[in-house]
Protein backbone atom coordinates (compact mmCIF):
# COMPACT_ATOMS: atom_id res chain seq x y z
CA UNK A 1 0.00 0.00 0.00
CA UNK A 2 1.38 3.38 -1.00
CA UNK A 3 1.45 6.39 1.27
CA UNK A 4 -0.70 9.37 0.39
CA UNK A 5 1.13 12.22 -1.37
CA UNK A 6 0.34 14.59 1.51
CA UNK A 7 1.86 12.12 3.97
CA UNK A 8 5.03 11.90 1.89
CA UNK A 9 5.20 15.68 1.72
CA UNK A 10 4.86 16.01 5.51
CA UNK A 11 7.49 13.32 6.02
CA UNK A 12 9.90 15.19 3.74
CA UNK A 13 9.27 18.44 5.60
CA UNK A 14 9.96 16.76 8.91
CA UNK A 15 13.20 15.35 7.49
CA UNK A 16 14.22 18.83 6.34
CA UNK A 17 13.49 20.30 9.76
CA UNK A 18 15.49 17.75 11.78
CA UNK A 19 18.89 19.44 11.30
CA UNK A 20 17.66 22.88 12.42
CA UNK A 21 16.03 21.30 15.46
CA UNK A 22 19.36 19.70 16.42
CA UNK A 23 20.89 23.16 16.08
CA UNK A 24 18.32 24.44 18.57
CA UNK A 25 19.51 21.80 21.03
CA UNK A 26 23.11 22.93 20.58
CA UNK A 27 22.13 26.58 21.01
CA UNK A 28 20.26 25.68 24.22
CA UNK A 29 23.40 24.01 25.59
CA UNK A 30 25.47 27.05 24.66
CA UNK A 31 22.95 29.36 26.32
CA UNK A 32 23.19 27.29 29.50
CA UNK A 33 26.95 27.75 29.48
CA UNK A 34 26.63 31.49 28.85
CA UNK A 35 24.06 31.96 31.62
CA UNK A 36 26.36 30.10 34.04
CA UNK A 37 29.27 32.35 33.05
CA UNK A 38 27.08 35.43 33.46
CA UNK A 39 25.99 34.27 36.92
CA UNK A 40 29.57 33.67 37.99
CA UNK A 41 30.62 37.09 36.72
CA UNK A 42 27.73 38.78 38.53
CA UNK A 43 28.74 36.96 41.73
CA UNK A 44 32.31 38.22 41.31
CA UNK A 45 31.02 41.78 40.86
CA UNK A 46 28.85 41.42 43.96
CA UNK A 47 31.75 40.09 46.07
CA UNK A 48 34.01 42.88 44.84
CA UNK A 49 31.40 45.48 45.78
CA UNK A 50 30.82 44.00 49.25
CA UNK A 51 34.42 44.26 50.46
CA UNK A 52 34.78 46.28 53.62
CA UNK A 53 36.82 49.49 53.31
CA UNK A 54 39.68 48.26 55.51
CA UNK A 55 40.03 44.99 53.59
CA UNK A 56 40.84 46.47 50.21
CA UNK A 57 44.53 47.23 49.81
CA UNK A 58 44.03 49.86 47.15
CA UNK A 59 41.00 51.34 45.45
CA UNK A 60 42.59 51.41 41.99
CA UNK A 61 42.89 47.61 41.53
CA UNK A 62 39.25 47.25 42.61
CA UNK A 63 38.15 49.78 40.00
CA UNK A 64 40.19 48.04 37.32
CA UNK A 65 38.72 44.66 38.31
CA UNK A 66 35.23 46.14 38.29
CA UNK A 67 35.74 47.56 34.80
CA UNK A 68 37.07 44.24 33.55
CA UNK A 69 34.13 42.32 35.04
CA UNK A 70 31.63 44.85 33.65
CA UNK A 71 33.16 44.48 30.18
CA UNK A 72 33.07 40.72 30.55
CA UNK A 73 29.42 40.83 31.59
CA UNK A 74 28.58 43.02 28.60
CA UNK A 75 30.27 40.58 26.21
CA UNK A 76 28.41 37.63 27.72
CA UNK A 77 25.11 39.49 27.39
CA UNK A 78 25.83 40.20 23.73
CA UNK A 79 26.67 36.52 23.18
CA UNK A 80 23.34 35.58 24.77
CA UNK A 81 21.51 38.06 22.54
CA UNK A 82 23.21 36.67 19.43
CA UNK A 83 22.38 33.08 20.33
CA UNK A 84 18.77 33.77 21.30
CA UNK A 85 18.24 35.64 18.02
CA UNK A 86 19.87 32.75 16.14
CA UNK A 87 17.48 30.33 17.86
CA UNK A 88 14.50 32.48 16.85
CA UNK A 89 15.74 32.52 13.26
CA UNK A 90 16.17 28.73 13.30
CA UNK A 91 12.57 28.41 14.50
CA UNK A 92 11.59 30.68 11.61
CA UNK A 93 13.44 28.36 9.21
CA UNK A 94 11.46 25.36 10.45
CA UNK A 95 8.17 27.25 10.19
CA UNK A 96 9.08 28.48 6.71
CA UNK A 97 9.80 24.93 5.57
CA UNK A 98 6.27 23.89 6.46
CA UNK A 99 4.63 27.07 5.16
CA UNK A 100 6.43 26.82 1.83
CA UNK A 101 4.66 23.58 1.03
CA UNK A 102 1.14 24.72 1.87
CA UNK A 103 0.75 28.47 1.46
CA UNK A 104 3.53 30.00 -0.58
CA UNK A 105 5.05 27.97 -3.39
CA UNK A 106 8.69 28.99 -3.10
CA UNK A 107 10.27 30.33 0.06
CA UNK A 108 13.70 28.85 -0.62
CA UNK A 109 15.39 32.27 -0.79
CA UNK A 110 13.82 33.30 2.51
CA UNK A 111 14.76 29.99 4.14
CA UNK A 112 18.35 30.34 2.93
CA UNK A 113 18.56 33.95 4.15
CA UNK A 114 17.15 33.04 7.58
CA UNK A 115 19.58 30.12 7.89
CA UNK A 116 22.57 32.25 6.85
CA UNK A 117 21.57 34.96 9.33
CA UNK A 118 21.18 32.36 12.09
CA UNK A 119 24.60 30.87 11.37
CA UNK A 120 26.18 34.33 11.31
CA UNK A 121 24.68 35.17 14.71
CA UNK A 122 25.71 31.79 16.08
CA UNK A 123 29.28 32.40 14.91
CA UNK A 124 29.21 35.87 16.51
CA UNK A 125 28.05 34.29 19.77
CA UNK A 126 30.92 31.80 19.63
CA UNK A 127 33.41 34.60 18.94
CA UNK A 128 32.12 36.53 21.93
CA UNK A 129 32.47 33.40 24.07
CA UNK A 130 36.01 32.90 22.77
CA UNK A 131 36.80 36.49 23.65
CA UNK A 132 35.44 35.97 27.15
CA UNK A 133 37.41 32.82 27.87
CA UNK A 134 40.58 34.43 26.45
CA UNK A 135 40.49 37.25 29.00
CA UNK A 136 42.68 36.93 32.07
Amino acid sequence: MQALPETLSIAQEIQLSVAPVFMLTAIAALLTLLFNRMSQTQDQIRVLGERPEGEATAAEPDKAASRLLAARLSGIRWAIRCNVTAAILICSVVVSIFISDYLVPDLSNLIAALFIAAMTLLAAGFLLLLRDVSRP
